[in-house]
Protein backbone atom coordinates (compact mmCIF):
# COMPACT_ATOMS: atom_id res chain seq x y z
CA UNK A 1 0.00 0.00 0.00
CA UNK A 2 1.33 3.40 -0.95
CA UNK A 3 1.71 5.90 1.88
CA UNK A 4 0.96 9.50 0.94
CA UNK A 5 1.30 12.54 3.17
CA UNK A 6 -0.98 15.50 2.46
CA UNK A 7 0.18 18.92 3.59
CA UNK A 8 -2.29 21.72 2.80
CA UNK A 9 -1.70 25.40 3.41
CA UNK A 10 -1.39 28.87 1.97
CA UNK A 11 2.44 28.64 2.03
CA UNK A 12 2.55 32.43 2.08
CA UNK A 13 5.44 31.98 1.53
CA UNK A 14 6.78 28.45 1.94
CA UNK A 15 9.69 28.43 4.40
CA UNK A 16 12.15 25.99 5.94
CA UNK A 17 9.78 25.20 8.80
CA UNK A 18 7.26 23.81 6.31
CA UNK A 19 9.92 21.68 4.66
CA UNK A 20 11.22 20.39 7.98
CA UNK A 21 7.71 19.41 9.09
CA UNK A 22 7.14 17.49 5.85
CA UNK A 23 10.50 15.74 6.02
CA UNK A 24 10.07 14.81 9.69
CA UNK A 25 6.66 13.28 8.92
CA UNK A 26 7.94 11.51 5.81
CA UNK A 27 10.85 9.94 7.66
CA UNK A 28 8.98 8.99 10.82
CA UNK A 29 6.01 7.39 9.07
CA UNK A 30 7.79 6.01 5.98
CA UNK A 31 5.72 8.09 3.58
CA UNK A 32 6.38 7.44 -0.10
CA UNK A 33 5.66 11.07 -0.91
CA UNK A 34 4.37 14.26 0.65
CA UNK A 35 2.03 16.30 -1.53
CA UNK A 36 2.00 20.02 -0.74
CA UNK A 37 -1.37 21.51 -1.74
CA UNK A 38 -1.55 25.28 -2.11
CA UNK A 39 -4.80 26.76 -0.79
CA UNK A 40 -6.36 29.58 -2.85
CA UNK A 41 -7.91 31.33 0.16
CA UNK A 42 -8.83 29.28 3.23
CA UNK A 43 -12.58 29.59 4.01
CA UNK A 44 -11.79 30.25 7.70
CA UNK A 45 -9.25 33.03 7.16
CA UNK A 46 -9.26 36.67 6.11
CA UNK A 47 -5.71 37.41 5.01
CA UNK A 48 -5.07 40.66 3.19
CA UNK A 49 -1.37 39.76 2.76
CA UNK A 50 -2.10 36.65 0.72
CA UNK A 51 0.07 36.52 -2.40
CA UNK A 52 -1.50 35.35 -5.65
CA UNK A 53 -1.99 31.59 -5.68
CA UNK A 54 0.06 30.95 -8.80
CA UNK A 55 2.96 32.93 -7.35
CA UNK A 56 2.84 30.92 -4.12
CA UNK A 57 2.69 27.72 -6.15
CA UNK A 58 5.79 28.79 -8.12
CA UNK A 59 7.67 29.48 -4.89
CA UNK A 60 6.66 26.07 -3.57
CA UNK A 61 7.84 24.31 -6.75
CA UNK A 62 11.22 26.00 -6.39
CA UNK A 63 11.44 25.06 -2.73
CA UNK A 64 10.91 21.32 -3.22
CA UNK A 65 12.55 20.85 -6.62
CA UNK A 66 15.49 18.85 -5.26
CA UNK A 67 13.49 16.46 -3.06
CA UNK A 68 12.18 13.46 -4.98
CA UNK A 69 9.75 12.62 -2.17
CA UNK A 70 8.01 16.00 -2.31
CA UNK A 71 5.36 17.01 -4.83
CA UNK A 72 3.56 20.33 -5.33
CA UNK A 73 -0.11 20.43 -6.27
CA UNK A 74 -2.27 23.26 -7.57
CA UNK A 75 -5.41 21.12 -7.30
CA UNK A 76 -7.19 23.57 -5.01
CA UNK A 77 -6.13 26.57 -7.08
CA UNK A 78 -7.87 25.05 -10.10
CA UNK A 79 -11.03 24.19 -8.20
CA UNK A 80 -13.83 26.70 -8.57
CA UNK A 81 -15.56 28.12 -5.53
CA UNK A 82 -14.57 27.39 -1.94
CA UNK A 83 -12.04 24.64 -1.49
CA UNK A 84 -12.22 22.26 1.45
CA UNK A 85 -9.71 19.70 2.67
CA UNK A 86 -12.25 16.86 2.42
CA UNK A 87 -12.67 17.62 -1.30
CA UNK A 88 -8.92 17.38 -1.79
CA UNK A 89 -8.72 14.11 0.12
CA UNK A 90 -11.47 12.60 -1.99
CA UNK A 91 -9.77 13.76 -5.19
CA UNK A 92 -6.51 12.15 -4.09
CA UNK A 93 -8.30 8.92 -3.19
CA UNK A 94 -9.63 8.77 -6.74
CA UNK A 95 -6.12 9.35 -8.07
CA UNK A 96 -4.48 6.89 -5.66
CA UNK A 97 -7.20 4.32 -4.82
CA UNK A 98 -4.83 1.94 -3.04
CA UNK A 99 -3.01 4.56 -0.98
CA UNK A 100 -3.40 5.55 2.64
CA UNK A 101 -3.67 9.33 3.01
CA UNK A 102 -2.07 10.93 6.06
CA UNK A 103 -3.07 14.54 6.64
CA UNK A 104 -0.32 16.65 8.23
CA UNK A 105 -1.75 19.39 10.46
CA UNK A 106 -0.64 21.60 13.31
CA UNK A 107 -2.06 20.98 16.77
CA UNK A 108 -3.83 24.35 16.64
CA UNK A 109 -5.81 22.97 13.68
CA UNK A 110 -6.57 19.83 15.66
CA UNK A 111 -8.34 21.94 18.26
CA UNK A 112 -10.64 23.53 15.65
CA UNK A 113 -11.09 20.42 13.53
CA UNK A 114 -14.75 20.05 14.45
CA UNK A 115 -15.44 23.36 12.67
CA UNK A 116 -14.07 22.10 9.34
CA UNK A 117 -16.41 21.25 6.49
CA UNK A 118 -17.53 17.59 6.77
CA UNK A 119 -14.93 16.98 9.46
CA UNK A 120 -16.37 13.60 10.45
CA UNK A 121 -15.95 12.32 6.88
CA UNK A 122 -12.44 13.76 6.88
CA UNK A 123 -11.25 12.05 10.07
CA UNK A 124 -12.73 8.76 8.89
CA UNK A 125 -10.79 8.87 5.64
CA UNK A 126 -7.31 9.95 6.76
CA UNK A 127 -4.70 9.34 9.39
CA UNK A 128 -3.92 12.58 11.20
CA UNK A 129 -0.25 13.42 11.68
CA UNK A 130 -0.23 16.20 14.25
CA UNK A 131 2.69 18.61 14.63
CA UNK A 132 2.96 20.02 18.19
CA UNK A 133 3.59 23.74 18.46
CA UNK A 134 6.83 25.08 19.88
CA UNK A 135 7.16 25.89 23.55
CA UNK A 136 9.23 28.80 24.82
CA UNK A 137 11.10 28.15 28.06
CA UNK A 138 12.74 31.00 29.96
CA UNK A 139 16.08 29.85 31.40
CA UNK A 140 16.61 30.41 35.16
CA UNK A 141 18.71 33.45 36.02
CA UNK A 142 22.02 33.46 37.90
CA UNK A 143 22.75 36.53 40.04
CA UNK A 144 20.87 39.74 40.85
CA UNK A 145 21.46 41.53 37.52
CA UNK A 146 20.39 38.52 35.51
CA UNK A 147 17.19 38.28 37.57
CA UNK A 148 16.45 41.95 36.90
CA UNK A 149 16.97 41.43 33.18
CA UNK A 150 14.70 38.40 33.19
CA UNK A 151 11.91 40.31 34.94
CA UNK A 152 11.72 42.64 31.95
CA UNK A 153 11.44 39.63 29.66
CA UNK A 154 9.00 37.64 31.75
CA UNK A 155 5.83 39.33 30.52
CA UNK A 156 6.64 38.83 26.85
CA UNK A 157 7.65 35.23 27.53
CA UNK A 158 4.33 34.60 29.26
CA UNK A 159 2.48 36.14 26.33
CA UNK A 160 4.38 33.92 23.92
CA UNK A 161 3.54 30.75 25.84
CA UNK A 162 -0.04 31.62 26.81
CA UNK A 163 -1.63 30.23 23.65
CA UNK A 164 0.69 27.25 23.15
CA UNK A 165 -0.26 23.63 23.78
CA UNK A 166 -0.34 22.10 27.21
CA UNK A 167 0.15 18.35 27.32
CA UNK A 168 -3.27 17.90 28.97
CA UNK A 169 -5.08 19.92 26.31
CA UNK A 170 -3.32 18.14 23.46
CA UNK A 171 -4.00 14.73 24.99
CA UNK A 172 -7.70 15.62 25.21
CA UNK A 173 -7.98 16.39 21.52
CA UNK A 174 -5.88 13.40 20.51
CA UNK A 175 -8.35 11.17 22.33
CA UNK A 176 -11.27 12.51 20.28
CA UNK A 177 -10.12 11.29 16.88
CA UNK A 178 -9.10 7.89 15.50
CA UNK A 179 -5.80 7.27 13.71
CA UNK A 180 -3.89 10.14 15.28
CA UNK A 181 -0.09 10.22 15.49
CA UNK A 182 2.27 12.91 16.77
CA UNK A 183 5.07 14.05 14.48
CA UNK A 184 8.48 14.12 16.15
CA UNK A 185 9.26 17.62 14.90
CA UNK A 186 12.52 19.22 16.14
CA UNK A 187 11.02 22.67 15.70
CA UNK A 188 12.27 25.92 14.20
CA UNK A 189 11.04 29.37 15.16
CA UNK A 190 10.14 30.46 11.64
CA UNK A 191 6.70 31.64 10.55
CA UNK A 192 5.39 32.94 7.25
CA UNK A 193 4.21 36.13 8.96
CA UNK A 194 7.73 36.78 10.27
CA UNK A 195 9.18 36.18 6.80
CA UNK A 196 6.74 38.71 5.31
CA UNK A 197 7.50 41.22 8.07
CA UNK A 198 11.25 41.00 7.48
CA UNK A 199 10.81 41.45 3.74
CA UNK A 200 8.73 44.61 4.30
CA UNK A 201 11.46 45.91 6.61
CA UNK A 202 14.12 45.27 3.98
CA UNK A 203 15.78 42.48 5.99
CA UNK A 204 17.19 39.27 4.59
CA UNK A 205 15.14 36.07 4.74
CA UNK A 206 17.84 33.87 3.22
CA UNK A 207 17.91 30.52 5.05
CA UNK A 208 14.51 31.25 6.54
CA UNK A 209 13.37 30.28 3.06
CA UNK A 210 15.40 28.17 0.59
CA UNK A 211 17.88 30.15 -1.54
CA UNK A 212 15.87 29.52 -4.74
CA UNK A 213 12.74 30.87 -3.06
CA UNK A 214 14.62 33.87 -1.70
CA UNK A 215 15.88 34.65 -5.21
CA UNK A 216 12.38 34.45 -6.70
CA UNK A 217 10.93 36.67 -3.96
CA UNK A 218 13.66 39.29 -4.56
CA UNK A 219 13.33 39.05 -8.34
CA UNK A 220 9.58 39.69 -8.28
CA UNK A 221 9.40 42.04 -5.31
CA UNK A 222 6.95 39.80 -3.47
CA UNK A 223 5.72 40.96 -0.06
CA UNK A 224 7.48 44.32 -0.21
CA UNK A 225 4.20 46.19 -0.43
CA UNK A 226 0.82 45.34 1.10
CA UNK A 227 -1.42 43.33 -1.21
CA UNK A 228 -4.39 45.41 -2.39
CA UNK A 229 -7.56 43.38 -2.79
Amino acid sequence: MQEIGLFCGTFNPVHLGHLLIAEAARSQFALDKVIFVVSPHPPHRNNLELLDGEARYSLLCRAIAENQHFQASDLELKRRGKSYTIDTVESLKEQFPDARISLIIGSDNLKSLDTWHRYQDLVNQVRLLVVPRLRVVLAPADGHDARENNRSKQKSAEEMTASLDSSQTLAHYLSLYPQVELVDFPGVAISASEVRKRIKEGKSVLYMVPPAVCHLIDENGYYKLPVVK
